[in-house]
């Protein structure tokens, strides 16, 4: 037992075992338990243990830097949809109203699904002249004032970008009205 979990030293420290490598993080501690009442930065220190097993700092290249970031947020937009798709699949396979003789249930679905419709109808008309104020005013200020000095197409961009994000998310409402 004490080959593979060491000795318990007189600290009172617990075993463990010794092929677990530990990992080491940035930890942020009070400098002095005085000055707790005031959080101001300098109250804190930040203490990077030398040998930690991932230096972030050190990688130069900034798509890697992006990567490294965007990764965990990818895979939990891979994990909801896939959970998504789950609650999917058993939602679709219960019993509607035909199937336990109660049509009237589909009836009223019917209806409820033609007033989204019809609302979402309505409601896009009224956000795409609303959109499109704010694409040509985006269009105007920042071809008059761009945030690059050398880009001409900043308007645009920016105008762009706005259109596609409202698209975007007119199409996701409307996948999830039907």
């Amino acid at each position: 037992l004490k080959s593979c979990f060491g000795s318990c030293g007189e600290s009172g420290q617990a075993l463990r075992p010794r092929s677990v490598p530990e990992l080491r993080a940035v930890a942020v501690v009070p400098r002095a338990a005085a000055m707790a009442p005031t959080m101001s930065s300098s109250n804190y220190t930040a203490f990077v243990s030398p040998d930690r097993l991932f230096k972030f700092e050190e990688i130069e290249d900034d798509f890697v830097r992006v990567l490294i970031c965007a990764i965990p947020l990818l895979f939990t937009g891979i994990a909801s949809l896939c959970f998504v798709l789950i609650l999917r699949k058993q939602l679709l396979s219960k019993n509607i109203g035909k199937d336990i003789d109660v049509p009237k249930i589909d009836y009223l679905g019917a209806k409820v699904k033609s007033g989204s419709i019809a609302f979402l109808k309505e409601e896009y008309k009224y956000l795409g002249v609303y959109v499109l104020f704010w694409a040509v005013l985006l269009a105007i200020l920042f071809s008059i004032s761009p945030m690059k000095k050398a880009a001409s197409d900043d308007g645009i961009r920016s105008a762009a970008c706005l259109v596609i994000g409202a698209v975007l998310s007119g199409v996701a409402g409307f996948i999830g009205m039907t």
